[in-house]
């Protein structure tokens, strides 16, 4: 048999191969395929019928190859062979002979449509030690990668992926699992490319086992990390995240003291762009490794020959966790980030009703949409909640060959333990945890991620511990697993020192720190960016107000166990009762329209209890469980001087943004978690009257409609204006006051209201108290 005869029958057996009938889903896995670019049995088989060994398999198609190509290069009447449309869906093998973008080795010169797809390599390098400023900006490379039939062991030896989540990880030491359950992490400084200085955590004294292995992003998603706005920063991300460490960014784009930059800004843009590609990347890398170990055991089952069943497989299919605060979020996150990284001619199943569900009625207005929302609202409430903001919800994401499909609410366990994604509010996955009584779909999480936690602080995050509790155990029920293939550190309850967890927030918290510590147990290591240059509010404070800030003296409490931060509550409440409030009372200008801010609803029920029961001052109260009558009520007795004390939450003015007018005197019972609500409160004194605001939003429109008409102001009109803003200033600043409290424990607030450096002073010093005008 000729070359030329060999080459077209090779291909007709390959057409007819792939019309095989695909297996049934397997929990934990995927659809088998069709042999991936092998030759058929028939061809396997020897003139006899004899099954030949895979060595000589492999020999006999180098040789048919080379024979081929040699004679028909040699005919100059040779008709070349005509290869089958394919489908590529993300790089990844399908029943119709799609290949997984195999690119050519380095060495060849690829012309014409035959060209080498690239793929990407992420070094776990790119992390050094250097000054922030000395950091390559280079940090995705492109690098050629053979793809077999089969996977050579160094290959798996070269890709993060595998070395990180394979059977048999070299993470997995006694020596390491020991020195994270003792919590022995070695820190060191670190310069994260793109997102400045950090903190970096190894468990013990030593280093990952493999630093300088890459991580290979398929070519598919290459293209949108370049095809994106800030491409390199993109890259940066995506290589911080293909280390498989975990991550707790904070403070991206001037967040932490509420800038106008944090409406979507390039770092956070970057980052949860780089957080699609990555988890993505994961997914589909998971899937083809199934994929190839279902063709060999389908080869061997059909060439009866012996093949040890792989260990490849987890409890369950869903691999990554994406939790959310609200539905504006998770729509933000897939119609932005996600859906525009499936491959061409890919259908998304029930995204129209999607959109529908986790976006506003078409029925209703969103006030925080309109073009003059930024005068009347914060930037950081806007970014919140515009749209949708329920928090409420649970949904999964099945990533197949052909389409994706999203798999709406209500969506039982049944139904999500089939997808790839599952995102879902702490909320959401917390009511249907207990409704179910089930969490085994988190039993295979391996990527989990993390977004908005300063938000979920202000909702339950009780939630969120919840959620991290019950993360990687082995679920109650084995969902039809096949053990024979499962790895074996699923079994033996390790996939929490394999987890990568991200966690992004608007600002550093000790909830983040603790979760960061306490839940992330990554045996990769772990960083943490540090934002030590807070500059503070201080300078959005009107000058002339007097601002007292008073150290709590936490020498009686206990400093053991973690005790000292219970006691220190307990410090607080005697602290304000008997030192603050008498203060208050004794003085003719703080006895009268003195607002009480206190941060957190525990200490807001305390705090309102003690002083009902022991009637010291007669006062207000609102939370966020207050009613609009109730809120409206106490709001007008504390304008018109009939409650001289008014009591709120941070949580009621982070969800209503209500400025509160009458104040001329307001006291912290502790800093508030958000700076910019600091520098808001001391403003609401100089608030203008109803009458004047008024006017004021008559002018302001007057304005828009000049300048849309293309119309200049006059004189008269600019002197007006000046002389209504001197009369905005009714409010003496020296007749306007503010004390605070606060401890060693209220660092990380204390330092985003006054800087960094003025409160390592204020903690240091012998002083107590200290002042700023």
């Amino acid at each position: 048999m000729s070359s030329k005869t060999e080459v077209k029958l090779l291909t007709l057996l390959n057409v007819s191969a792939i019309k095989k009938p695909r297996a049934l889903d397997k929990p934990g896995g995927y659809r088998g395929s069709p042999l991936r670019s092998t030759l058929p049995l028939s061809s396997i088989e020897g003139t006899n019928g004899d099954v030949q060994s895979p060595a000589s398999v492999k020999r006999a198609r180098k040789s048919v190859s080379a024979a081929s190509q040699a004679d028909v290069s040699a005919s100059e009447d040779a008709q070349p062979v005509k290869r089958r449309k394919s489908v590529v869906f993300a790089g990844e093998i399908g029943p119709s002979g799609s290949t997984y973008a195999s690119p050519i080795k380095s060495s060849g010169n690829v012309k014409g449509k035959g060209k080498a797809k690239e793929v990407t390599s992420i070094s776990g390098s790119s992390i050094s030690s250097k000054a922030a400023d000395g950091v390559s900006k280079r940090v995705v490379d492109l690098v050629d990668d053979e793809d077999d039939e089969e996977v050579s062991p160094m290959a798996d030896a070269e890709d993060m992926f595998n070395v990180h989540f394979g059977s048999e990880t070299v993470y997995l030491t006694a020596e390491s699992i020991a020195k994270v359950n003792e919590d022995d992490w070695t820190s060191g400084p670190v310069a994260l490319a793109g997102f400045g200085k950090a903190v970096s955590y190894l468990p013990g004294a030593g280093s990952p086992p493999s630093p300088d292995v890459q991580n290979r992003i398929i070519p598919s998603l290459l293209s949108s990390v370049r095809e994106s706005d800030d491409s390199m920063l993109v890259s940066q991300a995506t290589s911080h995240l293909g280390t498989y460490k975990d991550i707790y960014l904070h403070s991206l784009d001037d967040e932490a003291d509420g800038s106008e930059k944090i409406l979507y800004g390039p770092q956070k843009g970057a980052i949860r762009q780089a957080i699609m590609v990555h988890a993505l990347n994961h997914v589909l890398k998971t899937r083809r490794r199934i994929i190839r170990n279902n063709e060999k055991l389908a080869h061997a089952a059909e060439g009866q020959e012996p093949l040890e069943p792989p260990r490849d497989q987890s409890f369950t299919r869903p691999k990554v966790l994406l939790l959310l605060p609200l539905r504006s979020l998770a729509l933000h996150y897939l119609k932005n980030h996600l859906f525009p990284l499936a491959p061409a001619g890919t259908q998304i199943e029930n995204q129209r009703p999607f959109i529908s569900s986790f976006s506003l009625s078409s029925d209703l207005t969103d006030p925080l949409a309109a073009p003059s929302a930024l005068s009347s609202y914060p930037a950081d409430h806007i970014v919140n909640f515009q749209g949708n903001s329920d928090d409420n919800f649970r949904f999964g994401i099945k990533i197949t060959r052909k389409a994706w499909r999203i798999v709406m609410m209500p969506a039982d366990e049944k139904k999500l333990l089939d997808c790839d994604f599952i995102i879902a509010s702490p909320l959401g996955m917390k009511m249907a945890a207990e409704r179910e009584k089930s969490t085994d779909m988190l039993s295979s999480i391996e990527v989990c991620v993390v977004d908005g936690m300063d938000i979920m602080q202000m909702q339950n995050w009780d939630h969120v511990q919840f959620i991290f509790d019950n993360l990687n155990k082995i679920p109650e029920d084995p969902h039809g697993c096949d053990f024979s293939r499962l790895k074996p550190w699923y079994l033996d309850q390790q996939a929490k020192y394999l987890r990568q967890t991200i966690l992004l927030s608007r600002y550093d918290s000790p909830e983040g720190r603790a979760l960061f510590h306490r839940k992330c147990s990554n045996l990769a290591g772990k960083i943490r960016t540090d934002d030590v240059n807070c500059t503070g509010v201080l300078d959005r404070v009107k000058f002339g107000v007097r601002q007292t800030f008073e150290r709590i003296d936490l020498e009686g409490a206990q400093a053991m166990d973690g005790e000292e931060a219970v006691s220190e509550i307990e410090l607080r409440l005697d602290w304000f009762t008997k030192k603050t409030v008498p203060s208050l009372v004794k003085s003719a200008m703080t006895r009268q329209n003195t607002l009480i801010v206190v941060p957190s609803y525990f200490d807001f029920v305390r705090l309102t209890n003690y002083l009902r029961k022991n009637e010291t001052i007669s006062f207000a109260a609102i939370s966020e469980y207050s009613s609009n009558t109730e809120i409206s009520r106490a709001r007008t007795e504390f304008f018109k001087g009939k409650k001289p004390f008014l009591i709120l939450t941070e949580r009621f003015h982070f969800y209503r943004r209500y400025k509160i007018r009458g104040a001329k005197t307001l006291v912290f019972y502790s800093l508030p978690d958000h700076a910019q609500f600091y520098s808001e409160f001391l403003q609401t004194p100089f608030l203008p009257s109803q009458k004047k605001q008024k006017a004021l939003k008559a002018k302001e429109k007057r304005k828009r409609k000049r300048k849309s008409e293309g119309g200049e102001e006059s004189e008269d009109e600019q002197q007006d204006e000046a002389d209504d803003d001197d009369e905005d200033d009714e409010v003496d600043p020296d007749a306007v006051s503010c004390r605070v409290l606060f401890s060693r424990f209220d660092y990380l607030k204390l330092e985003r209201v006054v800087g960094t450096v003025n409160a390592r002073l204020m903690l240091t010093k012998g002083e107590a108290k200290f002042q700023f005008i």
